[in-house]
């Protein structure tokens, strides 16, 4: 029925109908009306259609209006993402109340801006609020609404700072009539401010007291039954299989093991924690794990997936317990082909946990933390020289090489201040398990994916025309020119851009620039390759103890494979796919406002210092410079002296993307994230004898 409505409202001898009348141009009868009226509604919800005041049908298209939500608030506008997939502005006068992630429905005009018709549902049912004076204070910029809460329905003794949490019960225009919650704790104690962003966000931070109850009762009866549960699964606990992961890693979800086979090829086997046995579907933890999708990894915390006594415990391999696996075994040639593979469930028992740290310590011949046997020792040698052999053949293969500065952030546990951030090195050990990981996750991927059969993938699409362009010309400010006229770039001729620019004064900024210009990595069941790793097939399968997506691939890997069940369950593996996507993005955009707060706390210990940084975006009132510690921050233009004699033409001939510029750091917004830059001569820094200059680099 929706898309014979469709058909008729779309074309182009179509006029404006009420209900009625429609349904008799469509021939509707008696026992259809009903069909048809469900059919409207939801044309209506999905936002195909529009319905006036007086009950007239219209294509939503024809008369420009759209539903969308509002995925950012600014000062004076915000940006609406419409169910097309486009955004348009929305000037403060024309949100009529709306607020972020608001669904609203919009009348777009031809300059891509538009007007709030409706507000369809809002997303604001809670709010953080500090209670100062008596009143209920939203420390978040640009918040648009007046907070009545009623003292008589108050049952917390409050105090001058305390955070709390609200129960929207009524929104009534710009007033939000609310009721206390709960009380969070004071605006003072350490780790508050990302509680704060954490409960914002609307990630879930704890576990219902049931699903905890549930996870030990599961628990408990998996590890009554492990004797039987090991029958079935191939045997490898007498390999030499070794964990290696950073030293403070509680969830082990991964292990490696590597031998010559008898015809000369390596042979490695990526053992997995079996985190489906446990994790049985549509069971209360499976739900859990559905909504939240992934673990977040914050700088003082992290909120799992799974609860701790399944992530940290029964399914993580530690050393020198059985522990349930899926493991993937591949033999490799010398030029890193897998020419032979098997993918069975099994169970192991690791030998070692190894950490990263310490394994490199090996290989640059220094002294280690821990004792390694003989064998163990030329096992990590051997896998140095098979890692090595890998990425040449990834690269081969269109491997895009990347050179990115993040953050590691070293928080004083009894405080929750930062004391000192680094940028995060990966070296050899690190990407050894990467490599293995690759392979598996592609043997893997490749192995349903020639099966036919319904599947979830890691894809990953090429550059758009759009972002090309912009590369382009961030890239031409670097002297480095590309071809965009074919409107796309491989994988080899981007490797080739940051080729050029290795080792010079552009590298950093450059590499930002392509990893901008990419698309995003998402989840689908329709296979198109992974452009970034050169990959014609990828899933993830290697961490289902952090990742929703790998515990699925798991549960059909069994399905195919071990119980032969072909039936199609492509519909929820969309949903699943869809959901995964989505929550990756909530729990990186999380990540990256807790690091954003953390730096700017950060750096208001050195307000007045001065240091050198490079230029990694341009605006039309400034730039954005980024210190050797990783910490970002917006130098205005306004800061430069006799900056109002000049046009913002000139300062953007003078400030170019990779210049280095001395700063000095004029402010920061701790509860915003933001850290604010002044611009310091050459001539006024050298009149200083750049003393403070020296005295500040000590903290890059």
């Amino acid at each position: 029925m929706k898309e014979k409505i469709v058909q008729y409202i779309t074309s182009d001898n179509y006029s404006k109908k009420t209900m009625d009348e429609l349904s008799c141009s469509l021939n509707v009868g008696a026992l259809e009306f009903k069909d048809f009226v469900k059919a409207i509604n939801e044309l209506e919800e999905e936002g195909i259609i529009y319905i006036t005041n007086k009950g007239y049908i219209h294509d939503s298209k024809k008369v420009n209006i759209y539903i969308g939500k509002i995925k950012a608030v600014k000062r004076y506008s915000a940006i609406c993402e419409l169910n097309d997939g486009s955004s348009i502005t929305i000037y403060n006068e024309h949100l009529a109340n709306a607020y972020l992630n608001d669904v609203v429905r919009v009348h777009v005009n031809n300059n891509a801006t538009g007007e709030v018709m409706e507000i369809i549902s809002h997303a604001l049912w809670e709010v953080v609020a500090v209670f100062k004076h008596h009143e209920f204070i939203v420390e978040e910029r640009n918040f648009p609404y007046e907070i009545k809460v009623k003292k008589e329905k108050t049952n917390f003794h409050l105090v001058e700072g305390h955070v709390v949490l609200l129960k929207v019960k009524q929104y009534n225009g710009f007033t939000l009539h609310c009721v206390v919650s709960k009380v969070l704790g004071h605006k003072n104690d350490p780790g508050m401010d990302i509680l704060t962003s954490i409960i914002k966000s609307g990630v879930k931070n704890e576990f219902d007291e049931n699903l905890l109850q549930e996870t030990q009762k599961v628990i408990n009866r998996k590890e009554r039954s492990l004797s039987k549960d090991l029958i079935g699964r191939k045997d490898f606990t007498e390999d030499l299989i070794v964990t290696i992961d950073g030293l403070d890693a509680k969830d082990l979800d991964d292990a490696v093991s590597l031998k010559i086979s008898d015809n000369g090829n390596y042979l490695l086997s990526v053992h997995i924690a079996d985190v489906s046995h446990f994790v049985e579907e549509n069971s209360m933890l499976d739900k859990e794990a559905f909504t939240r999708g992934t673990s977040i990894y914050l700088a003082d915390r992290v909120i799992p997936m799974l609860p701790h006594s399944l992530s940290n415990g029964i399914c993580s391999l530690n050393e020198n317990e059985v522990r349930l696996t899926m493991s993937c075994i591949m033999e490799i040639d010398g030029e890193g082909n897998v020419v032979d593979y098997e993918i069975t469930p099994s169970y192991i028992k690791s030998k070692a946990r190894l950490d990263y740290d310490d394994v490199n310590r090996l290989f640059d011949n220094e002294p280690t933390r821990l004792t390694y046997t003989k064998e163990i020792k030329q096992m990590l040698f051997m896998m140095k020289r098979v890692s090595s052999i890998l990425t040449n053949k990834m690269i081969r293969n269109g491997y895009i090489q990347l050179h990115v500065d993040e953050a590691k952030l070293n928080i004083d546990p009894l405080t929750n201040k930062v004391v000192s951030i680094e940028k995060r090195v990966s070296r050899t050990a690190e990407k050894l398990i990467e490599n293995f990981m690759i392979l598996a996750n592609e043997t893997v991927a490749s192995h349903i994916y020639y099966m036919q059969l319904p599947f979830i993938y890691r894809v990953h699409d090429s550059i758009s025309k759009e972002k090309l362009a912009y590369m382009a010309t961030c890239l031409k400010e670097m002297n480095v020119s590309i071809n965009t006229k074919q409107n796309y770039l491989s994988a080899k001729q981007i490797q080739d851009v940051l080729d050029k620019v290795s080792d010079t004064p552009y590298e950093f900024v450059a590499n930002n620039v392509v990893l901008r210009s990419m698309s995003k990595a998402i989840y689908s069941v329709n296979n198109i390759g992974h452009f970034g790793l050169g990959s014609e097939c990828y899933t993830h399968f290697t961490s289902p103890i952090r990742r929703y997506p790998d515990l699925i691939v798991h549960r059909f890997l069994k399905k195919y494979l071990v119980e032969n069940n072909m039936k199609d369950e492509t519909e929820f593996l969309v949903q699943a796919a869809d959901n995964s996507s989505v929550t990756e993005r909530k729990a990186i955009t999380l990540e990256r406002e807790v690091e954003d707060i953390k730096k700017a706390e950060y750096m208001s210990s050195f307000i007045g210092c001065i240091y050198d940084g490079i230029i990694t975006g341009v605006l039309d009132f400034g730039v954005f410079v980024q210190l050797d510690n990783t910490c970002e921050g917006l130098l205005r233009f306004e800061t430069i002296p006799g900056a109002y004699d000049y046009n913002e033409s000139y300062f953007k001939s003078q400030f170019k993307m990779g210049q280095t510029v001395t700063v000095k750091v004029l402010s920061t917004s701790v509860k915003n994230g933001e850290i604010n830059f002044a611009y310091v001569s050459k001539r006024s820094y050298n009149n200083k004898g750049g003393k403070k200059h020296e005295k500040v680099n000590k903290h890059k």
